[in-house]
């Protein structure tokens, strides 16, 4: 049970989301992200408003962590989810501030513009990789909802440059590049859990793409399966 202080200042936050005219302030879509307020206490996180992209279940979160006591904006591709570090912050009127200068713009750029231009992969093997026949927009159940010509900035360097994701079964699988290590790896998700599969692991495209073409079909039937 929550003591009394914790639900004030639960209280108070909801209050002052609520008296933030996001509809005036913030874009109501950003390609197919569609602004909309949640206004829902989940556990230790308070979960404000979000852009939400309907077909792919993807979004974009504003949120208060009891945890770190910081409004932070995460970014939540059902498979892995990613937090905008530029925003952390606890104070809310810079939160805001941050929030109306910075998260648009990053929507825009990450996760619909989404592109190879970038320094730190401009010259990375996956750009110029010719993977149509290897990673088909569709496997069984599983929908490819990423593909190296528009990778997405993930964590710690790493680079998600492709991904299939199967909503009935809340899993996926995904295939990175790690800028700083220059390497190849694949991991499923099931329900949110990672399962790393080493015999994606190269040095190369050539590498990954000969592990892709021995191991991806029957590694997604299986993950469908346990899922």
């Amino acid at each position: 049970m929550e003591d009394q202080k914790t639900l004030d200042g639960r209280h108070a936050r909801q209050k002052a989301f609520a008296e933030w005219n996001i509809e005036k302030e913030l874009p109501a879509h950003i390609g197919s992200y569609s602004l909309e307020r949640v206004d829902e206490q989940d556990g230790r996180v308070y979960k404000a408003f979000r852009w939400k992209d309907k077909k792919s279940g993807w979004e974009i979160r504003a949120v208060f962590d009891e945890e770190t006591a910081d409004y932070m904006i995460k970014v939540d591709l059902k498979f892995i989810t990613c937090t905008q570090v530029e925003v952390i912050t606890p104070d809310f009127e810079r939160f805001k501030k941050n929030v109306r200068g910075l998260t648009p713009d990053m929507i825009e750029k990450e996760l619909i513009r989404r592109s190879c231009n970038s320094v730190l992969i401009k010259n990375s093997g996956f750009v110029n990789w010719n993977y149509e026949k290897l990673l088909p927009p569709r496997i069984e159940n599983y929908e490819r909802v990423i593909e190296p010509k528009s990778p997405i900035n993930g964590l710690n360097g790493s680079y998600i440059i492709a991904a299939y994701q199967c909503n009935e079964r809340e899993s996926a699988m995904l295939f990175f590049y790690n800028v700083y290590r220059e390497e190849y790896y694949g991991e499923m998700r099931s329900k949110g859990i990672p399962i790393i599969r080493h015999e994606y692991d190269a040095k190369t495209v050539n590498e990954l793409a000969k592990e892709i073409s021995e191991n991806l079909q029957k590694d997604l039937h299986e993950l469908y399966e346990r899922s």
